[in-house]
């Protein structure tokens, strides 16, 4: 897979009205190409990005382990920026206002989004993970949204911290999705960039006795250091019983961000009879789960696919508390000019989030 980058200039885009984006080809590589600075339509805004993260389904999609973007798309869902311009109706925000992209875009009239289950709306798109081209993302110059789709940053959220706030609102639709976990014992699967803000949003919802295990010494102290209450490493024969020994019974959730058959297996046998699997992470494939003592031990399996609009918020009071662990979670920083650079960076160490700033 090559790490250089390309860049194209259509003829069409000339310089005053041209931007640099870039391209991901799953299996092939990152580039850049020169298109047309986008105008947005009627209830959009056009943003100027000032900080793009590289989410773990991102490096996924490059090395075609992802089961849902395996064609070109233009990348960019973990965005920062201020706005630019605003199209015809679009309303509540103002002309050079930071804001944070929710990038998966609802329908709002189905059945799913009249229940407050917009990351389940029938017809979801998403700016950046769009293998239908529909929606440019954010790694590039400038993009454009939905105006309900971008959240104003409170003051005194740095914009590195803001970059975090989609990504951590995957983990609090986790965690609420769960059940009540006041007071409740958590173990978390995988200790990278979904796994650290899983422990963020499991505190927030009043969990008192967090287990992580990881294969990573490193990602487990950063874990440690965050408010995990116990760290295991997931290499050690006797994993599974020093996990029971911290909680000092079964877990009452488990919140898998590794997403293997081998890690739902683990789950299974962590939880207690009623309890409950959320798998977080994007599996790359099919697995065979022990449905017996699924059955017998009336398990709850729940998948959980991004967030709401009502998780957006919840990570956004996060932020503004300063609850998110910035300095923890960002490792490096690359221009634009260097986009394949920083998926090389982030696909070679998972242990920190990458961002990019055009």
């Amino acid at each position: 897979m090559t790490t250089e980058f390309t860049t194209t200039v259509s003829q069409e885009a000339s310089a005053s009205t041209s931007m640099l984006g870039a391209v991901v080809e799953p299996l092939l590589g990152v580039t850049l190409e020169r298109r047309e600075i986008p105008t947005p339509a009627p209830g959009q805004a056009l943003v100027r990005s000032t900080l793009i993260g590289i989410c773990g389904s991102d490096t996924h999609a490059l090395a075609g382990h992802h089961p849902f973007l395996a064609s070109t798309y233009l990348p960019g869902h973990e965005a920062t920026g201020v706005i630019e311009a605003l199209g015809e109706g679009a309303e509540g925000l103002a002309l050079g206002q930071r804001v944070i992209l929710k990038p998966n875009v609802s329908c709002g009239t189905c059945l799913n989004c009249l229940a407050d289950r917009s990351n389940a709306c029938e017809t979801l798109s998403w700016i950046g993970c769009d293998p239908s081209l529909r929606w440019a993302g954010a790694m590039a110059e400038y993009f454009v949204a939905p105006v309900g789709n971008l959240y104003p940053v409170p003051d005194g959220v740095d914009d590195a911290t803001a970059a975090l706030v989609e990504c951590l609102a995957t983990p609090v639709h986790a965690a609420r999705i769960a059940g009540d976990l006041t007071g409740a014992r958590v173990v978390i699967l995988g200790a990278g960039t979904i796994g650290l803000l899983c422990v963020v949003a499991a505190l927030d919802a009043g969990v008192t006795n967090i287990v992580v295990t990881d294969l990573d010494r490193g990602k487990l102290e950063r874990a440690q250091r965050v408010g995990a209450h116990h760290a295991v490493l997931a290499s050690d024969t006797d994993a599974d019983e020093q996990v029971a020994s911290a909680l000092g019974t079964r877990a009452d959730v488990v919140l898998d961000c590794v997403a293997s058959e081998r890690s739902f297996a683990q789950a299974i046998s962590l939880l207690r009879r009623a309890g409950t699997l959320v798998v977080v992470g994007v599996p790359a494939r099919d697995a065979v789960l022990p449905m017996p003592i699924i059955q017998d031990f009336e398990i709850r399996v729940q998948g959980s696919a991004a967030y709401t609009e009502a998780d957006m918020e919840t990570a956004l009071e996060i932020a503004r508390r300063g609850g998110l662990p910035t300095g923890e979670v960002v490792s490096q920083t690359f221009e634009l000019s260097r986009a394949a650079d920083a998926f090389a960076a982030a696909t070679a160490d998972s242990s920190g989030k990458v961002l990019i700033t055009p």
